[in-house]
């Protein structure tokens, strides 16, 4: 005999499923905000390269930056910023990232975030309209020539060369349109010898910050390089001490090998990404040095674990430990013993700190020139930094994505292949109403393809 559940029972089930429903909602929500990108490091990125910002982990290819950077840099007000695909994921998270992002910069801008080809823009200049710019903009199956193409819009819909003359060259004669035409191209040619020096002063000063932070991070490495070589000499009569047994020999010479590598690829680095080579056969050599020390006091050889979060300098971390940067939120992080038991009994590690603009930060918060240091020492531990650098500005930069990116100025030939999924360079919503300050122009960003092709 087939039975059916009665009207209250279907409905007590439905209630159920709804309140799981909620449930999940809100548990998913905080997640996927706390995942979002930083408004600081877009707005510090926007300011310092000369209004453009690229997240490295987007994936964009070295010569769409070039492009796109020297567009935006003929700009006085317009602002471009390139995201990984999915970074943005809402309207509402696209207007708490913007109104932030807004308020940091200043004064009277144009701002388009790319979320991979999605854009997400506004502008508070009076006859800038982003929704109408962006579908003048769609002309190429490149995103890369129509993001360069929105940039000139909104920059000659601000300074008004963009509004049509065809209501006054009616009225003029010919004579007084060949001087128009003169005065022009005498305009253009003042302009772009303008353009030139400017865009030169510009690239001098980017190549003279990144020199500096360049020099910044080497002498950071220096110092770990010499403080391994002191903890191999002190170990030097202990080795000794030991005979000629095979085994610690045999760890004794990695470490020595590892040390030399690393001052002969110190000495040859001229880019910052050349510093992980350096890092990574640090990281090598104190495994080596771990090994010696095992044997010399007869203890375990040490597990095979990436160096301690907190300082590399320390050597393999021994266990997990869970921890929270300031304002972050917890999760778990490698670290050696001594580090480990601090944070148990509540106290702060000794963490790796170094130099930024004159004040002492952990190398984690230093900035995008450490990227290709962390990368040499964790870089081969699968995705052990994914967690650990959440919250973190180097976690920021990368995006979460893995640590294929090759390091800060190597390129991003890694992950275009990603940017090419998702080909809406539009449908952003509506982004007109209320909510937005001083914000004009606003209206449907508009759908369809914007250029479904390669950066």
């Amino acid at each position: 005999m087939i039975t059916t559940k009665s009207a209250p029972g279907r409905f007590g089930v439905a209630i159920v499923a709804l309140l799981a429903g909620l449930l999940a909602v809100f548990m998913i929500a905080p997640a996927a905000h706390a995942a979002g990108p930083d408004p600081s490091t877009i707005s510090s990125g926007l300011k310092d390269g000369d209004h453009f910002y690229v997240d490295p982990a987007a994936g964009l290819p070295s010569n769409a930056v070039d492009a796109i950077r020297g567009a935006v840099e003929k700009t006085s007000s317009v602002y471009v910023g390139i995201l990984p695909a999915g970074a943005v994921t809402s309207q509402s998270q696209a207007r708490t990232l913007l109104t932030s992002v807004r308020k940091d910069i200043g004064g009277k801008s144009t701002i388009l975030l790319m979320s991979g080809k999605t854009p997400f823009g506004v502008s508070n200049i009076k006859g800038v309209d982003v929704d109408e710019l962006l579908g003048r903009a769609k002309t190429s199956s490149s995103p890369t020539d129509n993001v360069i193409s929105f940039v000139k819009l909104a920059d000659d819909a601000a300074t008004g060369a963009g509004l049509s003359s065809s209501s006054s060259s009616s009225s003029s004669s010919g004579g007084s349109g060949g001087g128009v035409l003169i005065g022009i191209l005498v305009l253009a040619l003042v302009g772009g010898v303008g353009i030139f020096f400017y865009s030169r002063k510009k690239k001098q000063e980017r190549e003279a910050r990144e020199a500096a932070e360049l020099a910044a991070v080497k002498q950071t490495v220096d110092e770990d390089v010499t403080k391994f070589g002191e903890e191999i000499t002190d170990l030097d009569t202990d080795v000794k001490l030991l005979g000629n047994g095979s085994d610690h020999l045999q760890d004794w010479q990695r470490a020595l090998d590892s040390y030399e590598r690393a001052k002969m690829e110190l000495a040859a680095v001229s880019r910052p990404d050349e510093l992980r080579g350096v890092t990574t056969a640090l990281e090598e050599g104190r495994y080596a040095l771990a090994c010696v020390k095992a044997r010399v006091n007869n203890q375990p050889l040490p597990e095979r674990r990436s160096p301690c979060f907190f300082n590399p300098q320390h050597g393999p971390s021994t266990r997990d430990v869970r921890w929270a940067p300031p304002g972050g939120v917890v999760r778990e992080v490698p670290a050696c013993a001594a580090d480990a038991e601090a944070i148990e009994r509540g106290f702060e590690p000794q963490t790796r700190e170094v130099m930024v603009d004159g004040q002492r930060r952990p190398y984690y918060d230093a900035g995008p020139a450490y990227q290709p240091y962390a990368h040499g020492y964790y870089g081969g531990f699968g995705d052990v930094m994914t967690g650990m650098l959440v919250g973190t500005m180097l976690g920021s930069m990368m995006g979460g994505g893995g640590w294929g990116m090759g390091g800060y100025n190597a390129g991003y030939a890694a992950g275009a292949a990603d940017s090419d999924s998702g080909s809406d360079f539009g449908g952003g919503g509506d982004f007109g109403g209320g909510g937005w300050g001083d914000f004009g122009g606003g209206g449907d960003f508009g759908g369809g393809d914007f250029g479904g092709g390669d950066w």
